[in-house]
């Protein structure tokens, strides 16, 4: 089994003038983005600087003891530059026109890099989010609104891609997968008419209504999307397009570490579906969400998020640590939620936990279970929440 980083120790010889771009090139240089470039890369009109030289120039101002303090899964990403840097495929690619805005108190979180990779075409990558949880409330935004991370997607790629004429290519994943398919909607004609490839990594998808418009239909062959076995966030809302399903050696949610996705070569190592977690997950928030107006669902997704935050974890994935205190808080808050999105949130929270593994301990189950059965749950119809009625147990029994 091997990684992108392996690939590229396997391939990284290979100019892509002998060996043309591929979706395994486009999965490292969406991921590229998640690079903090502050002080790297000029911004946008600033210059250039090759990948090479972006290497030395990053970890001259980045300590490795400070790196190893990053404890979100985007932790790897200094590790692609070095690992891009030292290949004859990527090193004297040009970065340019970085930008970064990223603003907690607007919930905002928007950050593109363009990668000139001198065969012809221009790569924009746009960040997607790290397992913090006000990145993946962004994420779950998306389900009622347009967030501000999409219209400063367009703006970026309308103004950086102007007066040129060569072909793009554009990506990312998490979020940025969603970002890159929505930059190309919002383009005009001619712009479009230079896309080659619009590459999503196991991003969030649209909104029925958006998927029906002319557009959309003349975009969507050249959109390519990747999800894993598990996915959890490439399924929020309708997918683009039919998905490749990839095989993971991470468990859970945290499939959506692009690192853990396995290849065969230079080809994705394929499942035949996905599995009964991601599903089930699919399944739910498809009914939830159809019954849902958009006022709704912004409260149901700022109550499921204050529970999370109530852990006191500032990462997802740190949650399988939360402990005692922290699922107490958790407990507490969600019996606060006496609204109509209470028995989803409840519902949903659980999902994570066991997802996640957090109640591995028979005592903090015991606990949790005692003190969330009590809830009132309010009256849905049955036909509509037949999957709702087992979510633990099918949860649950691929653990």
């Amino acid at each position: 089994m091997s990684n992108f980083l392996d690939y590229l120790a396997w391939r990284g010889d290979l100019t892509l003038e002998q060996d043309p771009f591929n979706s395994i090139d486009a999965l490292i240089l969406s991921s590229l983005s998640y690079v903090d470039f502050k002080g790297v890369v000029p911004s946008r009109g600033e210059g250039i600087i090759t990948v090479e030289e972006a290497a030395a120039r990053f970890f001259d101002l980045h300590s490795a003891e400070e790196l190893a303090q990053d404890k979100s899964f985007i932790n790897y990403a200094p590790s692609t530059l070095k690992a891009l840097a030292a290949t004859e495929r990527f090193r004297n690619a040009f970065l340019l026109n970085f930008e970064d805005d990223t603003d907690i108190s607007r919930e905002i979180q928007f950050a593109a890099v363009e990668i000139d990779t001198s065969d012809g075409a221009a790569f924009i990558s746009f960040r997607g989010t790290d397992d913090t949880i006000i990145g993946w409330k962004e994420d779950f935004n998306l389900s009622y609104m347009t967030v501000p991370a999409e219209n400063e997607a367009a703006s970026y790629l309308k103004e950086v891609t102007e007066g040129r004429d060569e072909k793009i290519r554009i990506g990312g994943h998490s979020k940025g997968g969603h970002l890159a398919i929505y930059a190309a909607l919002a383009a005009d004609s001619a712009l479009q008419a230079r896309i080659e490839k619009v590459y999503s990594f196991d991003g969030p998808g649209f909104n029925h209504e958006a998927m029906e418009t002319e557009k959309f239909k003349s975009l969507q062959p050249k959109i390519f999307k990747v999800i894993p076995e598990t996915s959890i966030i490439g399924r929020l809302l309708e997918n683009t397009t039919e998905p490749l399903i990839v095989k993971s050696t991470e468990l859970g949610i945290m499939q959506h570490d692009p690192l853990s996705w396995q290849l065969e070569g230079k080809r994705f190592e394929t499942c035949e579906t996905t599995d009964k977690i991601s599903d089930t997950f699919d399944e739910t928030m498809s009914v939830w969400l159809g019954e849902m107006s958009f006022e709704d669902r912004k409260v149901f997704v700022d109550e499921l998020f204050s529970v999370f935050e109530a852990s006191g974890c500032e990462y997802l994935s740190t949650m399988s640590k939360v402990g005692i205190k922290g699922t107490r808080a958790m407990i507490e808050r969600m019996g606060q939620i006496r609204n109509d999105s209470g028995a989803k949130v409840r519902t949903l929270v659980k999902m994570f936990l066991i997802n996640l593994n957090t109640l591995k301990d028979s005592v903090l189950k015991e606990k949790f279970e005692e003190r969330t059965k009590r809830f009132s749950r309010p009256s849905i119809k049955k036909e509509k929440t037949e999957s709702l009625k087992t979510l633990p147990e099918k949860i649950s029994g691929d653990n």
